[in-house]
């Protein structure tokens, strides 16, 4: 690669994208290890507009021309949903390296498919679980690991959003559409589910319920109902596979939510987010910890102590500041060979959980995911 620069090119690169507009865009652009070339969006008029605007040279309106062209190493997914699948073909037929934001396809057969293609084309391929990134993620991860609160024996998650439920706008109605393959479950519940399961484990069992309170929306800029076939109501009860019990509850168009509690013998770690909008990859975590020494009695515990945890670097706390940490991790694996970036392997797996809960919730019968 050219003076060790990562040529990158986005699918999705619009700065009307506000995803993209606000973190691969503005942290790719920063990046001393990576330049952008190419922006592709659906419109040609859109496309100049933005490669102007951040002084990337091409324009493209096809996914597989943009793939094609020789000053591009990798190539950014983000698009919605539905159009992850022929995307990221077209990079991986062109043997680029790739970047796709989650859910990776619409269902676990486009996911396996995208995984295998990738893994034969020997690329190097990152999904977009951000907030593994998380400072306030990794230190639980490290501290429960270290047996802070001692040994780990349950927690509950509770996730909550005011979207996906009664009420929507025109740029989130897709969400409401099971076919989509981005809805409560897999969006708000995969990031948070991927967040709960890199901390402790993953699940050897489980037991869904999914409700449906809403079968349409009202779209706020219109006042026009729109047909939803997804649940905004969803609870999980399981054992992760080192034996902690585990407790999720899942909801849309509810006050918003993130909160994560973890209790062991010795203490109890609390997650939260401030000012929360149910989607923990957002970040704005903050850590509180409880210590207690050994339970004398029923009813009491000797000192009991709370405690903010608080951390330096607070400026990668953020989006931007997840995606900074996840870019700067991929260029490692593409200049040095490595593999620390959380690939499609990765995604296969979230995807493998989020159909043993949707199995069981249409079943009624408890799934097992790992066999002793």
């Amino acid at each position: 690669m050219r003076d060790k620069l990562i040529n990158v090119g986005i699918i999705g690169g619009s700065l009307n994208n506000q995803w993209a507009s606000k973190t691969h865009i503005p942290v790719l652009k920063e990046s001393p290890f990576f330049q952008i070339m190419a922006i592709g969006t659906s419109k040609m008029e859109t496309a100049k507009k933005s490669a102007t605007m951040i002084n990337a040279p091409l324009a493209f309106t096809s996914h597989k021309e943009l793939a094609k062209s020789k000053d591009v190493d990798l190539v950014v997914v983000s698009i919605k949903v539905p159009f992850h699948y022929e995307a990221s073909i077209a990079a991986i037929k062109e043997n680029k390296h790739l970047y796709c934001e989650w859910p990776l396809g619409i269902d676990t057969i486009q996911a396996k498919d995208l995984a295998n293609l990738a893994d034969q084309a020997n690329i190097h391929h990152a999904i977009g679980l951000q907030a593994r990134q998380s400072p306030e993620v990794n230190y639980l991860k490290q501290a429960i690991k270290q047996g802070e609160i001692g040994k780990v024996l349950s927690c509950t998650m509770q996730v909550a959003t005011q979207g996906k439920g009664k009420i929507t706008d025109q740029r989130s109605d897709y969400l409401l559409k099971k076919e989509n393959g981005a809805n409560l479950l897999t969006i708000n519940g995969g990031h948070s589910l991927d967040v709960l399961c890199y901390i402790l484990s993953d699940f050897k069992e489980l037991s869904a319920t999914m409700n449906v309170n809403y079968t349409e929306a009202i779209i706020q800029e219109t006042g026009i109902k729109t047909p939803k076939n997804t649940a905004d109501q969803i609870l999980i009860h399981g054992t992760l596979i080192d034996g902690i019990s585990a407790s999720v509850h899942i909801q849309g168009g509810v006050y918003p939510n993130f909160h994560l509690e973890i209790r062991g013998e010795e203490g109890v770690f609390r997650l939260k987010q401030h000012d929360s909008s149910g989607h923990v990859q957002f970040g704005n975590l903050k850590i509180e910890k409880i210590t207690h020494s050994t339970f004398t009695t029923f009813t009491e515990t000797d000192d009991v102590y709370l405690e903010e945890i608080k951390l330096p670097y607070k400026e990668n706390s953020s989006p931007a500041g997840y995606v900074k940490h996840a870019y700067n991790l991929l260029a490692r694996d593409i200049l040095e060979n490595k593999s620390q970036i959380p690939n499609f392997n990765d995604a296969v797996k979230l995807h493998q959980l989020i159909d043993a809960i949707q199995d069981s919730a249409e079943t009624g019968k408890k799934i097992v995911l790992m066999n002793e």
